[in-house]
């Protein structure tokens, strides 16, 4: 729940749905008093009650009830009295905001729905439970439960699944929730989009009886490809069996994909066939070619266009995105870029002409035709100029808050685009009221910009004097520390902000991250505490007055996690390598000695066995770390991810790292088979999967043994570096992991140089000090693997790099050389 559940706690910060500020407009459930012998907790957004002298099963058939959010309040009343009378243990969602966060657009889909949950004990009161509340809840409907199985026309859904609270391996090495088969095992709790039972449990014949046979229709397209998923519905490219033409479907869930302002995403198909009907004749918009509703869901199909989304367009073209790209090919992009700005304007024209409002314009929704031309697709925020109405969506970094009503949508947006082009970083201006002038000087700077072109941009991008609605007081970060990051007194405003956002009071973290350290991961190295805590000592800047208590806090909340990992990265072996680190000896072995009881999956150094064997030689266990290593190679080599986190490329690594320490040839040969493994390309140029990560792993292996072949990749590799704008700055997914790789790898130091320049474009101020955007880029991290943290210990390892001093960095162990 990483996108709208996440954002709607905090407006600087990922945070728990739990944090969600709903004090004045939660359901009596969640305060009024309950009988005697009843227990209530609140966890994440939900009221959970617990009958007097309950004993639950592990697992079995659970009840969800979904109504719309309009009758959530009443039902979640009625419901809560039917279990308070029956002793029923159940959990309910505790306000009308959170109803509206869990059915929102970004949501999950396999959550949406679920108001309420129930768990009866044994088939017998679960029959009771299915007949007493669908009559009690008649005519009442929501959002379809994906996952389960309905009872009849009643808003009641059931699905067999666990109880209780536990989790295992999948076959990818993820750890997901966990139920047990008839041998004791536990084995994945599935809960896709769709109704499955696991394979040794019977259906019971009343709910067979009861949910009648399965919804049959007429469909009258065949579906080729899923283009985009969202809890709204799906996007498919289809074929009408009819006509034989292809066309994109669009599906609409009835009370699911609500916007903000309540509109589910039926009303939002509807307004869009309206607005793409009166603008048929226009050729810059997609064709009406029929719909309907079928299996309750509701249904457009648009014609079909054959062309490129700007936004790939974009990334495949733009010349900062790309090493080595001089002024001939920024000056051909330049012209391209401004002849489909032009086009993009003249398509809006065509639509305001006709008194339609887009909503949303960016470049996923904008197709440049094979043949020529633009069209724009996606109607579904546009509107009549004429409506008295706000779109209740809206793509960061398109949007404002001060132009979200007529034409002016459109116009800000155009602007938007029209810098986005050139700097595709355009999210990160709602972070900081001034981020838009210094990317709007980027582009300057970059590209043979028309005169007058930034000016206007300037102009047009600046928040209205008199408009202050989500700007965040902050000091303006000098530009001498934007400069060069490198500096002893940028690190430090780095340090500092880091402390400053520290949270001890919680247990759930102790800095702000990526929201994967809520999935059981606030202590790790990371996303957790751990991975912060390193940072700050390896560069020297843990002399703070608070570091002792935050060292106290992660040595008192790591083995309180009832869940824990044993990898490097994502669990207990990491932490106790950072322990180790910090002089807490014997509670980093305790630690250790825990993660070894745990099922490692999958050969990744990110949360596999090759991380457990680089901790286990940390501790001087070689032997154990050889077993791992042995273990690892009895994986099968199909499935595995490519990079140097989760792929062969890290699995090398520890097959290098015990050379280092046995002499031993085959761990070398070993570990050339396995960089031959990840030898297919990968994703993009960042440490975690992409370019950087490989080049490291190859050239760690080519410090011990020749290999003219895994040079000249890496060499290569390592030229495709040389790039002047990233998506992210962080260690693991952006600038921060290139600036380590290029430091560790002795590249080119105009390389080192370029991205040490280039944090300015990331960084945010942050009460005074400086501070880095993560994974999502409407939000500041402080983690060491997508935020502040990460571009620390880079930036530090870079600037001792200029001293000539040789830096560790916490990629791969062993040797600082």
């Amino acid at each position: 729940m990483i996108a709208q559940t996440f954002l709607a706690a905090d407006p600087v910060f990922v945070d728990l749905l739990a944090n969600v500020d709903d004090a004045a407009d939660r359901f009596a459930v969640a305060t009024r008093p309950l009988p005697d012998g009843w227990r209530r907790s609140l966890d994440g957004g939900w009221v959970y009650l617990s009958p007097p002298g309950a004993r639950l099963p592990e697992q079995g058939w659970k009840v969800h009830i979904s109504v719309a959010r309009d009758e959530a309040r009443d039902t979640v009343e009625t419901v809560a009295d039917y279990c308070l009378r029956q002793r029923i243990a159940a959990k309910f969602l505790r306000s009308d905001l959170v109803v509206h966060i869990v059915n929102g657009k970004q949501a999950p889909r396999t959550s949406s729905g679920k108001l309420i949950t129930l768990y009866p004990v044994d088939d017998a009161q679960l029959q009771r439970v299915l007949n007493d509340l669908s009559a009690a809840l008649a005519g009442r409907c929501g959002p379809r439960v994906l996952s389960d199985l309905r009872w009849g026309q009643s808003p009641l859904y059931l699905r067999y699944g666990g109880f209780r609270e536990r989790y295992c391996l999948s076959a990818e090495g993820q750890h997901v929730p966990a139920i047990r088969d008839p041998d004791g095992r536990l084995v994945p709790d599935r809960r896709a989009p769709v109704f499955r039972v696991p394979p040794w449990v019977r259906v019971p014949d009343f709910v067979t009886a009861g949910t009648g046979p399965a919804e049959t229709t007429d469909f009258p397209y065949r579906v080729e490809k899923a283009l985009h998923f969202s809890n709204g519905g799906g996007i498919y490219r289809a074929v009408d069996h009819v006509t034989g033409r292809t066309v994109v479907l669009r599906e609409a869930r009835p009370h699911a994909g609500l916007d903000e302002e309540g509109a589910d995403a039926v009303a939002r198909l509807v307004r869009e066939r309206a607005m793409l009907e009166r603008a048929a004749d226009l050729a810059v918009a997609p064709r009406v070619l029929g719909g309907g509703v079928w299996a309750g869901h509701h249904f457009l199909a648009t014609e079909f266009i054959d062309g490129e989304r700007l936004a790939d367009a974009v990334a495949a073209r733009n010349p900062l995105l790309r090493a080595g790209s001089g002024p001939k090919r920024r000056v051909a992009y330049t012209s391209w870029a401004l002849g489909v700005l032009d086009g993009v304007a003249a398509a809006l024209a065509k639509l305001h002409g006709r008194g339609i409002v887009f909503g949303d314009l960016q470049p996923g929704n904008i197709l440049l035709r094979s043949g020529g031309g633009v069209a724009l697709v996606d109607f579904e925020t546009a509107f009549d100029v004429a409506e008295d109405h706000r779109p209740g969506l809206a793509t960061p970094g398109f949007a404002a808050s001060w132009a979200r009503t007529g034409f002016t949508i459109d116009e800000y947006a155009l602007d938007c685009l029209r810098l986005s082009v050139f700097v595709p970083l355009t999210p990160l201006m709602g972070l900081s009221p001034g981020k838009a002038g210094e990317l709007i000087d980027l582009a300057g700077e970059s590209f043979p910009l028309p005169p007058g072109f930034a000016d206007r941009l300037r102009e047009r991008l600046a928040r209205p004097a008199a408009n202050t609605e989500g700007a965040r007081p902050a000091r303006p970060v000098r530009k001498a520390d934007c400069d060069r990051p490198g500096a002893s007194s940028g690190l430090d405003a780095l340090r500092d902000a880091i402390v400053r956002s520290a949270t001890p009071e919680r247990r759930d973290r102790l800095f702000p991250g990526d929201a994967r350290q809520f999935d059981r991961q606030g202590t790790t190295l990371a996303f957790g505490a751990a991975g912060v805590l390193h940072a700050l000592h390896a560069t020297g800047r843990s002399d703070h007055p608070e570091f002792p208590e935050h060292v106290a806090w992660l040595i008192r909340e790591s083995p309180r996690l009832r869940w824990p990992r044993p990898g490097l990265y994502d669990g207990l072996s990491g932490v106790a390598c950072v322990l180790d680190e910090l002089g807490h000896g014997r509670e980093a072995r305790n630690l250790l000695d825990r993660a070894l009881t745990l099922p490692a999956g999958g050969p990744g150094l990110f949360g596999g066995l090759a991380g457990v064997g680089i901790a286990l030689l940390r501790f001087g266990e070689t032997g154990r770390a050889a077993e791992i290593a042995n273990r690892l190679l009895a994986l099968p080599s199909e499935g595995v991810r490519t990079g140097l986190m989760h792929g062969w490329s890290g699995a090398a690594l520890l097959f290098v790292r015990l050379y280092e320490v046995t002499g031993s040839a085959d761990h070398l040969t070993a570990a050339r088979t396995l960089l031959t493994r990840d030898d297919s390309p990968g994703a993009g140029l960042d440490l975690e999967s992409g370019a950087a990560g490989r080049a490291l792993a190859l050239h760690e292996y080519l410090a011990h043994r020749d290999h003219p072949y895994f040079a000249g990749v890496r060499d290569r590799l390592l030229g495709d570096l040389a790039v002047e704008l990233t998506p992210a700055a962080g260690l693991l997914n952006g600038r921060a992991g290139l600036l380590a790789c290029v430091t560790r790898l002795g590249g080119d130091p105009r390389t080192r140089d370029l991205h040490l320049r280039r944090f300015a474009v990331h960084e945010v101020p942050y009460h005074g000090h400086r501070a880095f955007p993560g994974a999502v880029p409407q939000r500041l991290s402080m983690d060491l693997g997508t935020g502040t943290a990460g571009v620390l210990l880079a930036a530090h390892a870079a600037h001792a790099a200029l001293k000539g001093v040789p830096c560790p960095l916490p990629l791969i162990g062993g040797r600082t050389g």
